[in-house]
């Protein structure tokens, strides 16, 4: 029989980034937040349609390079200038102003674009968008936490999570994290609508108004992000706006050290490599015969490519370090661009540059999680200085390789049948070469496994496995299995556990087990101690906090010196509770983090989880009603204490139902047993373990605790 993992994760609650909003209130969080989402992608649409619109006019390659490249640099430029400006003057006046003005000025700006189709307005109207955004940015990413946190109070029953769930119980970080995704989240979106209008406009409007159709479009999701904001009665301004100079931190360095500095040097290697793909890409692109819609081809790519490279950074190859595959990603990036610049096949390019950007977006990923310290979870510094060696990278990448690549022309190459290594591909192979010089010196300076040969190490990690080389190899120590098997019983007061667990031992008994009944708390001598103190009623001014340590400290006897023993002969556990009331009492009926308290108890129980727990369920009014002896301290609570302590249980069992088995209690007797006993069959070990005669001197026997 296979044992509980050890390592098991307790279940979730509510899942990361959820809205637990009451339902008024979670009015105009949802509208705020697609007003957001609908303004986002406006914002990365403008990205594309300017620099599009940009090119038209322009006479001869290196024309068109320097014009979409200025587009593309106008539109950056603010954000690596202005910034800190934007974000004091968004922090002084109202959240909800400073969104309808942002967005109703770029409608203005925008709509002005094709009207006046001239270059100079559509490179000044870049800088105005950039402008503007940088005003919008930071007050969009502090409205939603604003929301989220004037209904903290009616959060706090239902907005905690167990210890494998990544949200923590202040609403404001579902809410950032959510702001983020609405801010960020509509880039590919927006790249693919750019290329299905261009293919659009380009077959009804003909060649010079290619870039008109993504600009109105672009109007109408601002102006629409307008109205959705104002539909939002009041944004609170009680989350500050703070934002750091990008020129001031990447000249500082964030106080990072000699690897840390490393970092910067691996981040702004992957953002060159993606920056010069996307600075010549619709020249490029118009080369090779795509146009706009093979321009927003490869942007669709790369910012897909990019989302899912922040995604994968964290999680692929595990054991494999993070430093190491910061540099590889790198590497990989550049060589990648290598293969972009030279490759002469639009879908070819366009499926290059989507794994370009699955590389940057890992190297990325990677870097911020290396920089992050757990314990300084509010120091940004690191996080914003690598944020600022983007930005800056990415305004040279823009501003310097479009410079760069209609400087140097078109060259005819004699080899073979000949090749035409034109402007935007000799640019595109310089910044590669420096981006893996970068990505190069990067890996030696943050290698954190010298003398581990590489091969062997990424060999080992794609087998889910930590390389270590012979010389340094031990013998394991042999690891302790039990071979036993673990019941508990849970359920609110008055459910009939006591009653359903004595009954399942005796059943088991008459089957030949070794069977250990037990129960919590007060198992053991501590824990009738602990118990005496916890469940008298004339216990008080006892806290919160000290009642969920005094549970932990009694099941941690309990494990050590009653269950896991009975677990190591091969006897079978039938508990009466276990951990998961510790959940569901001080947990959810008193309010407390649940990820908390699983986390303690985890640690207190070596990780000890049933292998079966069976839940009766019974409405709390019946419960209290079933108890004959007077009522001990928790028993005394009030009804809506128990009504939470029920949907805590509800909860846990809803996350991992492979665990669990949920019983009506109201039901008959017999019944419950028959269920109980039909579910505890599929986990008995088969034959009846070895020895168990000997050990019951040939009867059976069940031995309480």
């Amino acid at each position: 029989m296979t044992r509980t993992d050890a390592t098991r994760p307790h279940p979730a609650a509510p899942q990361p980034g959820a809205s637990s909003l009451p339902a008024a209130s979670a009015v105009p969080f949802r509208r705020l937040r697609t007003a957001l989402s609908v303004s986002g992608l406006g914002l990365w649409l403008a990205v594309p349609a300017l620099s599009a619109m940009a090119v038209l006019p322009a006479d001869g390659t290196g024309a068109r390079l320097r014009a979409a490249g200025g587009a593309l640099a106008l539109l950056v430029l603010p954000a690596v200038l202005l910034a800190p400006l934007a974000g004091a003057l968004a922090d002084r006046i109202d959240r909800r102003l400073a969104l309808l003005i942002a967005d109703a000025l770029r409608f203005v700006v925008v709509l002005t674009v094709p009207l006046v189709d001239a270059l100079p307005w559509t490179l000044a109207a870049a800088f105005l968008v950039g402008c503007l955004s940088v005003l919008w940015a930071p007050a969009a990413a502090a409205s939603l936490p604003a929301l989220a946190a004037g209904e903290s109070a009616d959060m706090a029953g239902g907005g905690v999570l167990v210890a494998r769930a990544t949200a923590e119980a202040d609403p404001r970080a579902g809410a950032r994290r959510t702001a983020v995704r609405a801010v960020y989240g509509p880039a590919p979106v927006a790249a693919l609508v750019f290329a299905l209008l261009a293919v659009i406009a380009n077959a009804a409007l003909g060649a010079s108004h290619r870039a008109d159709l993504p600009l109105y479009a672009t109007a109408v999701a601002f102006v629409v992000a307008a109205a959705l904001t104002a539909l939002v009665k009041e944004v609170p301004a009680t989350e500050p706006i703070s934002v750091p100079a990008p020129l001031k931190l990447l000249f500082q360095g964030s106080g990072l050290d000699r690897a840390g500095r490393g970092l910067g040097l691996a981040v702004g290697g992957a953002a060159l490599a993606a920056g010069a793909a996307v600075a010549v890409a619709r020249v490029h692109t118009g080369e090779l015969g795509g146009g706009d819609a093979g321009y927003g081809a490869v942007l669709t790519g790369l910012a897909a490519g990019l989302a899912f490279g922040l995604f994968l950074g964290p999680r692929v190859l595990g054991p494999f370090s993070r430093r190491r595959l910061l540099g590889l990603a790198v590497i990989a990036a550049a060589l990648l661009l290598i293969v972009d610049a030279l490759v002469r096949n639009l879908v070819v390019v366009a499926f290059v540059t989507a794994f370009l950007g699955v590389a940057a977006g890992a190297a990325w990923s990677c870097g911020a999680a290396v920089v992050r310290d757990p314990d300084a979870e509010d120091d940004d510094r690191p996080r914003a200085f690598l944020r600022s060696v983007t930005l800056v990278v990415a305004l040279v990448a823009f501003a310097a390789v479009p410079a760069v690549a209609g400087a140097l022309g078109s060259h005819r190459i004699d080899a073979g049948d000949g090749y035409d290594l034109d402007g935007s591909m000799a640019a595109q192979l310089i910044a590669a070469v420096l981006a893996l010089a970068a990505g190069a010196v990067a890996y030696r300076r943050l290698d954190d496994r010298p003398g581990i040969p590489l091969v062997p190490d990424l060999r080992a990690a794609l087998r889910g496995e930590v390389y270590v080389p012979p010389s340094q190899a031990v013998e394991p120590e042999p690891v302790r299995r039990e071979h036993g098997v673990f019941i508990a019983f849970e359920g609110g007061e008055g459910a009939g556990k006591t009653t359903q667990a004595r009954l399942a031992a005796i059943w088991l008994r008459d089957h030949g087990y070794d069977v250990i009944t037990t129960h919590e708390p007060g198992a053991t001598k501590i824990g009738m101690r602990l118990r005496a103190m916890l469940l008298d009623r004339d216990t008080t001014g006892l806290s919160d906090r000290a009642e969920s340590l005094l549970y932990a400290a009694d099941r941690a006897d309990h494990v050590a010196n009653v269950i896991r023993p009975a677990l190591e002969r091969g006897a079978i556990v039938v508990s009466d509770r276990y951990l998961d009331s510790s959940l569901a009492y001080q947990g959810y009926g008193r309010r407390q983090p649940v990820e908390d308290i699983a986390r303690v108890n985890a640690w207190a129980t070596g990780g000890l989880m049933p292998d079966l727990t069976v839940l009766l369920e019974v409405p709390p009014a019946d419960g209290l009603r079933r108890l004959s002896a007077p009522a001990d301290r928790i028993e005394s609570e009030p009804q809506e204490f128990h009504e939470r302590v029920r949907a805590g249980f509800r909860a846990l069992a809803e996350a991992d139902p492979d665990r669990y088995l949920v019983l009506d209690a109201s039901r008959p007797q017999a019944e419950l047993s028959r269920e109980i006993q039909y579910r505890i069959r599929e986990i008995l070990p088969d034959p009846i373990p070895a020895g168990t005669e000997d050990a019951t001197s040939t009867f059976p026997a069940i031995t309480d605790v």
